[in-house]
């Protein structure tokens, strides 16, 4: 037993069992084997886990196509990093630097940090070897233009993008004040290494602030990360872009407990509302609170403002993501004409269906009937019909449909606790689970079929197909189902923590009533 290397802690909580070589702490519920290890502590994919591990063993790994695809990709944009840097300190940047340092007024360690440059027209063309254009075309580096290969950035301070191992394999470009070529930000085209809705701009060095913290701020820009870390606030990243995605969602999960999403004052009571219901993911996975800037401000001008310490003292007060959420539907419906009105009823049922938990659901509703002053369950039934429909529409009948996301919750739990059953991998369910913290389940058979697994014991797999196949809420799905090793551990933390989660909640309503 030890200090855990992922979390702070004065308690040692990290336990490693040599016999079946497996990590686990009991603080940050933290665990798995050796390549999980690798992959947390050297901040790792599987993939370069498993070559971590093969050549501190000695042990060669054959190299396919693919791997050295990705190894070309980091070579290339590391060479291209290395050019618009040398760009940056040119005579031909002096208005690049001068934006940089007295606008931004980013110190110098700061732009070297996140590896700033400049995109001076020809400075990649003339520095790439002509054997090299066509793989920079192929990774939206260079473009096919009516006189041959063009760059894609021109005149653009040039922010890489990098990836959680901290190579880049990208870039965002931001014209200077003034200048109306294009888009304020543009960044590289999407390749088979760049997915802009899985990459979250600065975690490759937030990661281990975050790990510690359990806790991430989540604001709109590039420059925001920068001046934020700058100040001292480590735990924070950008997506690239307005989006932050369930995939950017499952990915903090993973590392903190909680999420909080920083609105500009300019922009939260105008455009929340539409940006969340047309991309965000309200995932009960973690955590997720809100905060609105004063009036007019960005992080970037803020914390330069009021400093480091007042800004996190602010933060402190975020609320509930859904309350948000609600108070800003509160706010336009001040003002709002029926039709208005009706839109953003209509708004309100896009978020609601995006939440999985449904004590979350039940929640949302009640505070949506406060503030569209509707019977909340007139506002349930709107929910579950195919449609969103306003009040005068939603018909007075008993439905069922209510429940029906309790149900669909409660047989993924049981699906996925029946995978890894099966699957012949350490730690088995049962050793971090008991029959009892199932209890919350509303479906009679499912709380039955759990029993007989814990009664079976560590029954093979054929037998557990046979007990599935007898279960209609779960057979119909049972063999759609693939197996994946590589996520293994992942899932089974993430079971452990939603069952845990419902039953400490089951419990809570019984000594209530």
């Amino acid at each position: 037993m030890g200090l855990c290397p992922f979390h702070e802690e004065k308690t040692p909580s990290f336990h490693v069992d040599s016999s079946k070589q497996l990590f686990y702490c009991f603080g940050c519920q933290a665990g798995g084997d050796v390549f999980r290890f690798i992959e947390k502590f050297e901040r790792k994919t599987f993939g370069e886990a498993v070559r971590f591990l093969g050549d501190q063993a000695g042990i060669p790994l054959p190299s396919g196509n693919g791997q050295d695809r990705r190894k070309a990709c980091f070579q290339i944009f590391r060479e291209t990093e290395s050019i618009y840097r040398k760009s940056l300190s040119s005579s031909g940047a002096e208005q690049a630097r001068k934006y940089l340092h007295e606008t931004r007024r980013l110190k110098p360690v700061t732009m070297e940090r996140f590896g700033l440059g400049w995109s001076m027209p020809g400075s990649l063309l003339k520095s790439m070897a002509p054997s090299r254009k066509k793989e920079a075309e192929e990774y939206g580096l260079l473009k096919q233009g009516p006189g041959g290969s063009r760059e894609f950035f021109r005149n653009r301070i040039m922010v890489p993008i990098r990836i959680e191992n901290g190579a880049t394999v990208a870039f965002g470009g931001r014209v200077l004040p003034g200048n109306a070529q294009g888009p304020k930000y543009l960044n590289s085209p999407e390749h088979p290494f760049f997915r802009k809705k899985e990459i979250l701009f600065g975690l490759d060095q937030a990661g281990p602030a975050i790990e510690k913290k359990r806790r991430v701020l989540v604001v709109e820009g590039y420059f925001d990360v920068m001046a934020l870390s700058e100040a001292g606030v480590e735990a924070v990243v950008a997506p690239l872009g307005t989006a932050l995605t369930q995939a950017h969602l499952i990915h903090l999960s993973r590392l903190a407990d909680e999420v909080v999403v920083v609105f500009d004052g300019d922009r939260a009571g105008q455009t929340a509302i539409a940006r969340l219901a047309d991309r965000f993911v309200l995932d009960s996975r973690i955590s997720i609170r809100a905060f609105s800037l004063p009036e007019g401000k960005d992080p970037d001008e803020w914390i330069r403002e009021v400093g480091r310490d007042f800004f996190l003292e602010s933060i402190e007060k975020a609320i509930p993501l859904a309350d948000f959420v609600v108070d800003l539907f509160d706010i336009q419906l001040k003002s709002a004409d029926a039709t208005t009105r009706n839109h953003l009823l209509e708004s309100f049922y896009d978020l609601a269906k995006r939440i999985p938990d449904p004590e979350a659901i039940d929640h949302f509703l009640s505070r949506g009937a406060s503030v569209f002053r509707i019977n909340k369950d007139l506002l349930a039934q709107g929910l579950f019909r195919e449609e969103s429909l306003s009040p005068r529409e939603i018909p007075r009948q008993n439905s069922r449909e209510t429940s029906s996301n309790r149900h669909l919750m409660e047989r993924n739990l049981v699906l996925e606790l029946v995978r890894l059953w099966t699957d012949s991998l350490d730690p088995h369910p049962s050793d971090r689970l008991s029959p009892g913290d199932f209890d919350f389940l509303s479906s009679g058979s499912l709380l039955t079929f759990v029993r007989e697994l814990w009664k079976n014991g560590k029954t093979n797999p054929e037998t557990v197909r046979d007990m599935i196949l007898k279960e209609p809420l779960l057979a119909e799905v049972w063999m759609q189902l693939p197996l994946d090793r590589e996520t293994r551990p992942r899932r089974l933390e993430d079971l452990v923590f939603r069952v845990s989660r419902m039953s400490k909640r089951e419990r809570l309503s019984a000594a209530l009533k």
